[in-house]
């Protein structure tokens, strides 16, 4: 790929080759600056090729500086801040979803009227109601420039200075700006070939299409270092993540490794993306937003681990194990200074290392807190900086090429802001955080890497230079013409009346039929591609391709990941077997580890020994573990106040109040002394466990009399299978007759979970075993908002008779003759699925139930098993 010859005498002749936007001219910069490199010059004048845009507001701003009396051009951050000022200040904008829709609409609408010399009588004559708006927000618009001292987006300027300039012949100039190119610069004309091969690609899907297209250039450019390719995607702004992966992985593979080293990337994708997505420019925002009001744990938790605070994986450890306390003890949101106020408390409490992050943090901090007092972007601006080097930007020696160009465009754009103090006048701190973040927002920032081999363009353009081929993709009858799509706020029928682009669908064929013609004069080959509907609806080859047969096309390669099916074929083996138990180096986890190793071998093998373990997540309020303690905490209260059923029976509405507030009260004090939630959610929780509480008395009166024997007793150490199991039984009631029975809470639905072989929760028959003396049932106490009952296992029918219906009648037991015989059958039971934990059993065999809310199915990988394949272990 050469310069056409007429663009390379301008360019000797010191001229300025302007192109309409800056994709092409960049295009134009490499490409002259590789015909140097060919040459073999080691040294040469930069060549001078600008996008118009940006060489118009340059004049305008040299205009300003020499002469006084020009008044200064109005910036771009300047300018879409005044429309949305004027917008959300007029009288048609409470009838606006969103303001700053209705600003760029404005703002593009005025740009076209420009650019094609629409005059406004034309546009008054329709007297429309956004005609009407339109031009309520354009007056006000120019007079606040005028009272700014300021100038809006003008025609353009009468003569050029001095510049000797060029302008390449291309179809994406607007009239007005082609008409003055015309009077004032040399035209520049590209070179065409004569019309090479072309043909039309079929495929199954868009994944499919991007993934054989990316294939096929690879292979062309490995067979021919010179090979260079233009491709358009015209929906590249919508399938950019689908298309940076799929040339990724063919033409940029080593992105895909641990290894940052390797070569460029052979491709380059048009347009930019959002500067706020880029990784340094995110950090800073991030940072900001953390900064100002309140920040829940997710968002906090990201930022203390983030990598561009940790200087060593010795830091990163050090923020990981803050951040596993604040999950245990810290509350659902805080402010930033909470949050690191909490991360030294906790720290110096369990002796942790200290967190370098979390002192990174307090410093940037404490610089943007230095003053609370209103200022001028112009003062806010150099805080900002200094807290970005002392957070976000600390270890930037650490930056890639991106992020440091990322960085420098931020700059640059701060500089803006600076510059625009006469405009925006003094800012409170978050005001002007929100300005920042709303300029940052509007930006999009293309990386210079200089134009690769390979260049994708998100648009239907004449790339002006010729290629070794040409691919265009969504070629599909609905898709090419583009449908019209015509300008917000200016009528239809003036756009289509002035020829304004994408307003008529007949200028759209004329268009497409002139972008086919030119394509075909620009490459030696051209390929037209089209894919079915992602819903697998056929699509049909648009009507304008060339008159060949279409060539039903299949990517040999999975979509995305070349090589896939030449992936080594690993040698599987299954170990179902972990070494014995040793009570001398581990510890059970009690109940859980019962519980866990009857519903799945595995899993108690996880839990207990590898402790796999789900994280928690702090959540507004209490969270369900701690709502179990408060339930736990204020029964224990009330039953040690109590004590009996003929107690309960005689206490009064009065006194039973007053009970349950102090039993609530210090329950929530208890919880609040390990994680306080907030005093809001404190004080929420009140009401709602004075209501759970007076609840469940109802249900205690309805029970035969009985005497509280023990409540929540220390935890005792049972023994199965040679190994200790701490255990913590909640209460145990006398009867009247002597006999008795053992009650755990649960504030969960309850169901009868201990039975059969494999029970799912071994929990009521361990303690059956810890306290069998004269014991004649065990049940579960549902404390719960919705409903409130006994689920038990009993060999009476009377022991809590206001459930007779949901209790274990005569014969239930198992089919054992009484609660002795049942508890002798739980005995071997539990015995069983000890010496199998003991023995190290760690089978992927779960119950029915076992998975619906394990957290390790990727530990495990059961889904394997239930694909019919053994798991790699």
């Amino acid at each position: 790929m050469r310069l056409p010859s007429e663009l390379s005498a301008a360019l000797a002749a010191g001229r300025t080759v302007l192109a309409p936007n800056t994709e092409l001219a960049a295009a134009l910069f490499d490409a002259a600056e590789r015909e140097q490199r060919a040459l073999g010059l080691r040294l040469w004048a930069t060549p001078k090729v600008r996008d118009f845009g940006s060489w118009l507001r340059e004049q305008q701003e040299r205009a300003h500086l020499e002469d006084a009396k020009v008044l200064k051009p109005i910036s771009d951050i300047e300018e879409r801040e005044l429309w949305r000022q004027v917008i959300e200040s007029s009288l048609f904008s409470q009838n606006l979803l969103e303001v700053g829709v209705a600003a760029r609409a404005a703002r593009r609408a005025r740009r076209l009227m420009l650019d094609y010399a629409i005059p406004w009588a034309k546009v008054l004559e329709e007297a429309t109601d956004e005609s009407q708006a339109f031009y309520a927000w354009h007056r006000e618009f120019e007079a606040r420039c005028r009272s700014l001292n300021l100038s809006p987006p003008a025609a353009l300027p009468p003569q050029p200075s001095g510049e000797k300039l060029a302008w390449i012949d291309n179809p994406g100039w607007r009239p007005v700006v082609r008409q003055w190119l015309a009077r004032h610069a040399l035209r520049v004309a590209p070179e065409t070939q004569a019309a090479g091969d072309a043909r039309v690609l079929h495929f199954a899907s868009g994944e499919l299409e991007l993934a054989h297209l990316a294939g096929s250039l690879r292979e062309r450019l490995e067979a021919d270092p010179a090979f260079r390719a233009w491709v358009c995607v015209p929906d590249l702004a919508r399938r950019r993540p689908e298309a940076a992966a799929a040339f990724d992985a063919e033409l940029a593979p080593g992105r895909f490794s641990l290894s940052s080293a390797g070569p460029a990337a052979a491709y380059a994708l048009a347009g930019g993306s959002p500067l706020a997505e880029y990784a340094s420019v995110r950090a800073a925002l991030e940072f900001l937003d953390a900064a100002n009001g309140a920040l829940n744990f997710a968002k906090f938790s990201a930022l203390i681990r983030a990598p561009w605070l940790q200087e060593s994986q010795q830091d990163a450890g050090a923020a990981a194990l803050i951040e596993l306390e604040l999950r245990e003890r810290g509350p659902y949101e805080a402010s930033l200074a909470g949050w690191l106020k909490l991360c030294e408390e906790f720290r110096r409490a369990k002796s942790l290392p200290p967190v370098n992050a979390a002192a990174h943090l307090s410093r940037a901090l404490a610089t943007l807190e230095a003053s609370a007092s209103a200022k001028r972007l112009s003062e806010w601006i150099p805080l900002w900086l200094e807290a970005f080097k002392l957070g976000p930007w600390l270890w930037r020696q650490r930056w890639s090429s991106t992020e440091f160009q990322a960085a420098e465009r931020l700059r640059d754009l701060l500089a803006a802001l600076a510059r625009a103090d006469g405009f925006f006048g003094t800012q409170s701190r978050l005001a002007a955080n929100r300005l920042f973040k709303r300029a940052v927002g509007e930006v999009s920032f293309q990386v210079q890497t200089g134009v690769p081999p390979i260049w994708v363009s998100g648009q239907p353009l004449d790339p002006f230079l010729n290629y070794s081929m040409i691919l265009v993709c969504g070629m599909s009858a609905t898709q090419w013409p583009a449908p019209a799509q015509p300008a917000a706020l200016l009528p239809v029928r003036l756009q289509r009346a002035y020829g304004v682009a994408g307003a008529d669908s007949a200028a759209q064929l004329a268009s497409a039929e002139l972008l086919q013609r030119t394509w075909a004069q620009r490459a030696r080959e051209c390929r037209f591609s089209y894919a079915d509907a992602s819903d697998g609806q056929a699509s049909q080859a648009s009507a304008l391709l060339p008159a060949i047969a279409v060539e039903a096309a299949s990517a040999a390669r999975r979509p995305l990941w070349r090589g896939a099916a030449a992936a080594p074929i690993l040698e599987q083996y299954a170990d179902h077997q972990a070494p014995p138990f040793d009570p001398v180096r581990e510890r059970t986890h009690g109940i859980a580890t019962l519980k866990a190793q009857s519903r799945c071998a595995f899993r108690g093998f996880a839990e207990s020994r590898l402790e796999a373990a789900r994280l928690e997540l702090p959540v507004p309020g209490f969270n369900p573990r701690e709502r179990g303690e408060l339930v736990h905490a204020a029964l224990e209260y009330v039953w040690g106040e109590i004590r009996d059923h003929a107690s309960l029976m005689r206490l009064q509405e009065g006194a039973e109040k007053a009970l349950l507030q102090e039993a609530s009260r210090r329950a929530i004090e208890a919880v609040c002394r390990k994680r306080h939630p907030g005093e809001r959610w404190r004080r929420r929780e009140e009401p709602r466990l004075e209501h759970l509480l007076g609840k469940w008395l109802k249900v205690e009166r309805e029970r035969s009399p009985f005497r509280v024997e023990m409540l929540e007793e220390a935890a005792q150490v049972a023994s199965f299978g040679g190994l200790p199991f701490r255990v913590r039984i909640d209460r145990q009631d006398e009867l009247d007759d002597g006999s008795r029975v053992v009650i755990d809470y649960k504030t969960g639905t309850a169901n009868p979970d201990w039975r059969g072989e494999r029970p799912d929760n071994p929990q009521l028959p361990v303690y059956a075993l810890l306290r069998p003396e004269r014991l004649v049932a065990v049940a579960y106490a549902q404390v719960n908002a919705a409903v409130s009952h006994f689920v038990a296992e009993s060999e009476r029918g009377n022991v809590f008779k206001a459930n007779r219906g949901a209790q274990a009648r005569k014969g239930a037991m198992e089919g054992e003759p009484n609660f002795a015989a049942l508890i002798e059958r739980w005995r071997v039971r539990i015995e069983a699925i000890a010496l199998n934990f003991a023995a190290g059993d760690a089978a992927v065999a779960p119950t029915p139930s076992a998975c619906q809310n394990c957290p390790l199915p990727g530990l495990c990988r059961i889904q394997s098993l239930i694909d019919g394949e053994p798991p790699d272990e």
